[in-house]
């Protein structure tokens, strides 16, 4: 059977990696996502707010994250995002610094306060200019050597950048990552050989229980209509954006080829002028009078000066003759 779920819509993402009963698939991605030495790998997690139809029945866009804690107290905070918005980066900080400042209560040691880890896989690009998928931040120097405290972690994970096919993949986050990508086409009865693992078997298997549950369906195709939507919004605003910018480019473009222009016609303007006031210079010179100051010409109007000029030459042809 093809379930048909997609799992990287939320509500979807939350009922395999956030339920009670599959601890250990929250725990397995963890791992996955950590990389960590057989030895440090996480058994068991507790899950701080597990799924539940009673959370999604009335709230069809909110971000339903996963919020756990393992055995040495460290926090994980684990979502997906399906849209590589303008404010995300933001939004994993924000939610980073609330899980961490809430494990205190008022008068606790900051001592008491430990690692938090967030996890966000998202289906889209934020950082084009870097190939790798898998982008892990933390509080470094300038020099990016020395660390201030190994208690923030963010993981980014941008699932359009993964392209492995099943014959490259290696890690269990690689199996996880095709899971994503690939989860709604799967068929959970006849998954791949190279699929075919337990963790990928139990997650299928929760899908498909997700897909013949009337009323999680219901939720599903609820939060996949209005994912589909807010991408569309999102669409429509990178447009108009897009438009906007364009249009005061073109507005920018305008204004300086009419400042240009303009100058160009002040500087014709005042070379127009020297040449009028040139004129009557000669013209008040060759009639004996004072000839006027070059400034006081300029400060003249072209039609004034231009009248000015032409009556001068009459007088000046009347009184000595044509050139």
């Amino acid at each position: 059977m093809i379930p048909g779920i997609d799992p990287r819509i939320d509500i979807a993402f939350k009922k395999v990696f956030g339920s009670e009963p599959w601890r250990d698939l929250t725990a397995s991605l963890i791992n996955a996502v950590l990389e960590q030495p057989q030895q440090q790998r996480l058994v068991e997690v507790e899950l701080l707010n597990p799924y539940s139809e009673k959370m999604t029945l009335d709230d069809k866009v909110s971000i339903l994250d996963i919020k756990a804690r393992d055995d040495q107290g460290r926090l994980y905070n684990l979502e997906m995002q399906m849209l590589a918005t303008a404010s995300l980066v933001q939004r994993l900080l924000y939610y980073w610094s609330k899980i961490y400042s809430q494990q205190l209560a008022e008068g606790d040691d900051y001592t008491r306060l430990r690692p938090t880890i967030s996890i966000c896989f998202v289906n889209g690009v934020l950082f084009a200019d870097q190939p790798q998928h898998h982008t892990v931040f933390r509080l470094l120097d300038a020099t990016g050597k020395l660390c201030l405290t190994d208690d923030l972690v963010v993981h980014l994970i941008e699932l359009p950048k993964f392209r492995r096919t099943l014959a490259e993949l290696r890690t269990p986050l690689d199996f996880w990552l095709y899971f994503f990508k690939n989860g709604v086409e799967l068929d959970a009865d006849a998954l791949p050989d190279a699929l075919n693992r337990p963790d990928q078997q139990k997650a299928m298997g929760v899908l498909k229980m997700l897909a013949q549950n009337d009323v999680e369906r219901e939720l599903y195709e609820g939060r996949l209509k209005a994912k589909r939507d807010m991408q569309t919004l999102e669409t429509l605003r990178d447009q108009w954006q897009r438009q906007a910018v364009e249009s005061e480019q073109r507005y920018e473009a305008a204004n300086r080829e009419r400042e240009a222009a303009n100058r160009e016609r002040e500087a014709a303007n005042r070379e127009l002028k020297r040449e009028l006031g040139e004129r009557i210079r000669l013209c008040q010179r060759l009639l004996r009078r004072p000839a006027h100051q070059v400034d006081e010409l300029l400060g003249r109007s072209v039609e004034e000066l231009r009248e000015q000029a032409e009556r001068l030459e009459r007088e000046v042809t009347e009184k000595i003759g044509p050139a």
